[in-house]
């Protein structure tokens, strides 16, 4: 199965997700797909939005939101769901943005 924005945005809003990260509001996916069907590969960009005012970039980790676990543990594990592996992602950009719309990491 192809990987569509649209699919995998979806299930990064999950109860899934936001039962482990509930600062997390809520998160938007774009995929940039190598058009091979047999082989696909992926750059993904993940932008996570956040409903904290006071989370920073300082004080992130110690508010329990690690990006990087979630890509590597959770969005790695629910992309399984979707017939895809790690060995599809060439790339992954994370962007952590508050309530406020600035760029937090």
């Amino acid at each position: 199965m192809i990987l569509t924005d649209e699919n995998v945005t979806k299930i990064m809003n999950s109860d899934l997700i936001k039962g482990i990260y509930p600062m997390i509001d809520h998160i938007e996916v774009f995929l940039l797909w190598d058009g091979d069907e047999e082989y696909p590969l992926y750059d993904i960009t993940l932008k996570i939005y956040v409903n904290d005012p006071d989370m920073t970039t300082s004080n992130m980790y110690d508010k329990g939101l690690d990006p990087h676990y979630l890509v590597d543990n959770y969005m790695v594990l629910l992309l399984k769901f979707l017939g895809s592996s790690k060995h599809e992602i060439a790339q992954v950009y994370i962007r952590v943005i508050g309530p406020d719309g600035k760029v937090i990491y």
